[in-house]
């Protein structure tokens, strides 16, 4: 019987509710749109985090599936080891199965235009870690891996669908890859994505007897990543104490050999969720975008409290008359509360419908900062969010109302004089204080976008270092194996390339600049000459590889000595060692010097790298100009440059070209060229480097887009918060205004009191605004380049600007006062 009389209350204040608010469309038709944009935002941005962080991975209990982390050296770069893999593999106690994969390209060749195609080799226990039975087929036997393990091949059902049109007998037959037949055995099920866009698994080469413990000191080491699949039911301290335990236990199964270099003695492994791992990089994103979206809702949420308490303040009468015929106050709060529910529904669906317009729009557009994640969708997880914000959002912005309308004195409210006395001194004091805090969180967001356009406006000035302008950019992965000596074949492309009329010049590069897929080689090096000291405390410094044409092709002025010419390399008496040259000439640049010989010529000295045993020696012979290396925000790293004219091998490499017209119709003719030397050789990410400039900024770009419409958004809701505020104001100062005019005072006395009713209001908002705005910038500090988060000029810019806004809003109002006739004004009275 309670139920069914709430029910009966509830749908009786709704038909109540609805037959009030057409009497006032104005009123439904803001609340609508305001709640629809500000709930579709949040809906949005709820969605990306859902599909992104809280929606388990698509493989049977993913929860279970752990990244191995292993962090050694000053860097503590995470990346696994061979022998690592399988003493884990041999000696936890905590997972049902572990697996080592390395995210590689392999050519597609023997086919009539060959292509790059995105692979990973893995141990056959990969696809029972990550859970996933095969579509057709099977997956990777235990005797299938290894140097001489048998060519086999896992598709993507993605390439068997769109390359080889979903044909079934496919199984069994063959695909060249590198000119090397492998056998289809299995593919993949449609949505199976990992590592992201993989085409297709082969078997890794990894082998137990030689990649293993123990290790033979002189010998390489593989590196390689690592996947576990806990057993259900382990806690997650049972796993912090298992690996402590193998990292104990690792480290001492290096040999002795390796303290003297402190090469993985500093190891430490950690496992910790495969999803968490996935996404630790867009997580301070969202969270940033996350809390703007919730402070703009906050700002409608005061800005619509505030137009519900000049409505409460017009139905003052009707308010007192319902008290007095015996209604209880407590009836009046569910009345109002019911209101708000009724004003909040149509925006909650038309936030839902906006939303789903914006996740289309992201997948169809898919920024830099989604790029490597899976498309964005909306799940009953954002319906259910969506429904739940909106009551809290009506319940935020009617309960204020509510609870001042049920407070009001039933004689003074009998005997007001209609719109005269539209409200109590408490109510305006109330609507004073929303409006001030609506202006202080506009201030917080605009200083943020302000701090964040700053910072792109400095990064889109950084000076790469060279002109970037008919540079095109390329790389080219041999076709063969990943460790064979390819210098002969760079080599030969490298002059072909130079004989194209459409290029000025060409040069080869171990690593193109703005491109996060290249990593600069890194090596602990000392200066001849100065105190010998510990292997483990000498600094270590990027080095990369180019051909003699790299600084002219790019641009990169020298500073003193010379670059590289064909009489440099002269082997010095000491043995090589795996092909390393001792005395070998390098080139450094301006920041390394700045490290390494502040106040000195360096011009001379000679460097060496590695363990002493090694016996490698670099003699500096020239200084250039700093270049940007993998982020353009950073600053540009100390480098150390050697030639691949050195006769040391070459494995991978990337081509930059300076061409004489338009970079894009250049293609054509580079294209020929390398087919000249290879005709399987197919080229990719073929970029013009002002293109990668762009991309370099484009996560910067999209947050700025994101983060500066909400801060407009928020600007305009409180720019409409003032002007309702003052409206109401001077509609209650009506009389007040008639009384001062009467007596004398004139127009200009009028506006100047109200105008500095406002400015009071935004000078305190602001202060209150900059004190919140010093709180809180600090969090998108990471994200910030050349402008602190305290930013004096960023922070009076936007208080002026907003200010400015606000008292524009506050013209109509106050142009308003000043045409109050007198007589009229008493005579209501």
């Amino acid at each position: 019987m309670i139920e069914c009389f709430w029910l009966d209350g509830f749908t009786d204040d709704s038909r109540y509710a609805l037959r009030s608010l057409r009497s006032d469309p104005f009123l439904a038709l803001a609340a609508t749109l305001t709640l629809a944009v500000c709930i579709g935002a949040n809906t949005t941005v709820f969605s990306v985090a859902n599909s992104i962080l809280i929606r388990p991975l698509p493989y049977p209990s993913s929860d279970r599936i752990d990244w191995i982390s292993e962090r050694s050296g000053p860097a503590r770069q995470d990346v696994g080891a061979a022998p690592d893999y399988f003493s884990l593999r041999e000696q936890n106690r905590i997972f049902e199965d572990v697996a080592a994969f390395d995210p590689m390209t392999v050519n597609w060749t023997g086919v009539e235009r060959p292509e790059q195609l995105d692979a990973a080799d893995v141990s056959p226990s990969f696809f029972r870690v990550m859970g996933t039975e095969a579509m057709l087929g099977r997956f990777f036997a235990p005797e299938e891996q290894g140097p001489k393990a048998p060519t086999v091949v896992v598709l993507s059902y993605a390439f068997w669908r769109n390359r080889l049109g979903s044909d079934p007998r496919m199984l069994g037959k063959t695909i060249a890859l590198d000119r090397l037949p492998r056998t289809i055995v299995g593919v993949m099920p449609q949505g199976f994505d990992f590592p992201r866009g993989t085409q297709l698994w082969v078997p890794t080469v990894l082998d137990r007897a030689r990649d293993g413990f123990p290790i033979v000191p002189t010998n390489g080491i593989f590196e390689t990543l690592i996947i576990a699949r806990r057993k259900p039911g382990v806690t997650p301290r049972q796993t912090v104490t298992e690996m402590d335990r193998l990292t104990s236990f690792i480290r001492a199964e290096y040999p002795k050999e390796f303290r003297t270099t402190a090469f993985r003695t500093d190891l430490t492994i950690a496992a910790f969720p495969l999803q968490e791992h996935l996404t630790g990089q867009v997580r301070p994103a969202l969270a940033i975008l996350t809390g703007t979206v919730g402070l703009v809702l906050l700002i409608a949420c005061a800005n619509l409290a505030n137009l519900l308490l000049a409505r409460a303040g017009s139905r003052q009468r009707e308010l007192a008359v319902r008290l007095a015929l015996g209604s209880g106050r407590g009836r009046i709060i569910r009345q109002m509360l019911t209101e708000s529910v009724v004003l909040a529904v149509p925006g909650g669906l038309a936030g839902i419908g906006l939303a789903w317009l914006a996740v289309h729009a992201l997948n169809a557009t898919k920024p830099a900062i989604l790029v490597r994640y899976p498309a964005i969708s909306m799940d009953w997880r954002v319906l259910a969010f969506t429904i739940a914000l909106t009551f809290a959002t009506s319940f935020l912005f009617g309960v204020v109302p509510a609870l001042s309308a049920a407070r009001i004195h039933i004689q003074e409210a009998l005997k007001s004089a209609g719109l005269a006395h539209s409200g109590t001194r408490g109510a305006a004091r109330l609507r004073k204080t929303l409006v001030v805090a609506e202006i202080s969180v506009s201030l917080i967001l605009l200083i943020g976008a302000g701090l964040l356009v700053r910072s792109l406006v400095h990064l889109a000035h950084t000076e790469l270092g060279f002109p970037s302008d008919h540079l095109l950019s390329f790389r080219l992965r041999p076709v063969g194996p990943f460790d064979r000596n390819y210098a002969p074949f760079y080599a030969a492309v490298l002059d072909r390339l130079k004989q194209s009329p459409a290029l000025r010049t060409a040069t080869l590069t171990a690593d193109l600049p703005l491109s996060d897929e290249d990593f600069y080689q890194t090596g602990r090096i000392r200066v001849l000459g100065r105190p010998s000291i510990a292997f483990a405390q000498r600094p270590i410094i990027n080095n990369t590889e180019v051909s003699r044409e790299f600084f002219r092709t790019l641009g990169i002025p020298l500073k003193s000595g010379r670059i590289f010419d064909a009489h440099d390399f002269v082997r010095s008496p000491a043995p090589a060692y795996h092909g390393l040259i001792p005395s070998e000439p390098v080139v450094v640049n301006e920041a390394f010097v700045r490290r390494m010989f502040p106040g000195e010529d360096p011009l001379g000295k000679r460097l060496g790298f590695g363990p002493d045993q090694i016996n490698v020696t670099w003699t500096i012979v020239g200084v250039v100009g700093n270049i940007r290396g993998a982020a353009l925000g950073a600053d540009p790293p100390a480098m150390i440059y050697r030639c691949t004219c050195s006769g040391d091998p070459v494995f991978r490499a990337s081509f930059i070209v300076r061409t004489k017209g338009d970079p894009q119709q250049a293609l054509p003719a580079i294209e020929q060229q390398v087919r000249a030397v290879d005709r399987d050789q197919p080229i990719s990410d073929v970029k013009t480097m002002d293109r990668r400039r762009d991309a370099a900024l484009a996560p910067e770009r999209f947050e700025v887009i994101l983060i500066g419409s909400f801060a407009g958004i928020a600007i305009l809701l409180a720019a409409a918060g003032v002007y309702g505020t003052m409206s109401y104001l001077v509609t209650r100062r009506t009389r007040e205004i008639g009384i001062r005019m009467a007596m004398g005072a004139g127009q200009a006395d009028v506006l100047r009191m109200v105008l500095g009713e406002t400015t009071a209001l935004v000078l305190f908002a602001i202060a209150a605004g900059l004190g919140g705005a010093w709180a809180v910038t600090r969090y998108i500090r990471s994200m910030l380049y050349g402008v602190s988060e305290l930013d004096p000029a960023t922070f009076l810019l936007t208080s002026i600007l907003l200010a400015t806004v606000v008292l524009i809003a506050s013209i109509g109002p106050a142009r308003r006062a000043v045409r109050v006739d007198p007589m009229t004004a008493l005579r209501e009275e």
